[in-house]
């Protein structure tokens, strides 16, 4: 098989990639700069040769969702780097002949809001009313397109992903590792975590499986609150926790609006993937995850 990465130099993009190399599928990246193939999203360009040959397409392009506060621009930024992607990949395989069969779609736990409580959220949960889940909407929204091509498309709603390459993993570990790790909040918040191995197993059998479209959460069975996960880290480690927990107010002081990343939090089920799509998780304890990441 062929796959084309959209956004593939990122860590998600990077770790499918050498999975799917290892499985013998070939694989282009399309990205701005340094992949295979280049595209310009504001001039609505896509190299023609990108296509070629191709048999699917994953699309991982927009901008990360913490990287700079969220500023009424930076907002617009978030939501346009994805809707103006999806739309500019429709317009390619509208207008570029090609024999693409399915086209796999990252999105995000986003959708159900920054913190849905103690409601375990499923595919079919109503959507939040907060910027995360307009944000995951749009999203959403604007890669459906493709099904009106024929062309079978899957979403992945995705958690927080684990990796020892990067990501929030090492940004979790550094505080702990130099004694000033704290729970934030209450701590009480869910995490619906992944590890990155998982994650690209997922998009692996959502680009071979025929039978698998629409939406599946992309989270490890094993949800836990955040100050468990702390404390988890922290054991993994052989680090104590000395700090006491840093207020929600001084993190929204910090942060703004932005604090509800960390904050908030949702309890998101992973039955569908495991059912309809027979999807068995390597990494469903944290502990287990911990000791592969921290240790290899």
């Amino acid at each position: 098989m062929h796959v084309l990465i959209t956004g593939g130099t990122g860590l998600i993009g990077q770790a499918l990639r050498q999975r799917l190399v290892a499985d013998g599928h070939h694989v282009s990246i399309l990205s701005r700069s340094g992949g295979d193939f280049t595209w310009d999203i504001a001039k609505a360009y896509v190299q023609p040769e990108a296509l070629a040959g191709v048999d699917a397409v994953v699309h991982l392009a927009g901008a990360g969702i913490a990287d700079k506060r969220w500023s009424e621009a930076r907002k617009k930024e978030l939501i346009g780097s994805r809707v103006d992607s999806s739309e500019l990949l429709i317009h390619a395989l509208k207008t570029i002949p090609n024999e693409v069969k399915v086209v796999v779609s990252a999105s995000a736990i986003g959708y159900y809001g920054a913190d849905s409580g103690e409601v375990c959220c499923e595919e079919t949960s109503p959507a939040g009313v907060d910027f995360l889940a307009e944000c995951t909407k749009a999203w959403e929204a604007s890669i459906s397109g493709v099904e009106e091509l024929g062309i079978r498309v899957v979403k992945l709603r995705i958690g927080l992903v684990l990796s020892a390459s990067g990501g929030i993993f090492p940004v979790l570990c550094r505080p702990i590792r130099f004694l000033v790790g704290a729970v934030l909040g209450h701590g009480k918040q869910w995490q619906s975590w992944i590890h990155v191995d998982d994650l690209v197993g997922m998009f692996t059998l959502a680009l071979e499986d025929e039978s698998l479209k629409g939406v599946f959460n992309a989270v490890s069975p094993g949800a836990i609150r955040h100050r468990e996960m702390t404390q988890k880290i922290a054991r993994a480690m052989h680090k104590p926790l000395l700090l006491p927990p840093i207020p929600g107010f001084f993190l929204r002081i910090v942060l703004g609006e932005m604090a509800c990343l960390v904050l908030g939090g949702n309890l998101v089920s992973a039955e569908k993937i495991q059912k309809e799509g027979k999807f068995t998780f390597t990494y469903t304890r944290l502990e287990d995850a911990l000791k592969e990441l921290l240790h290899g």
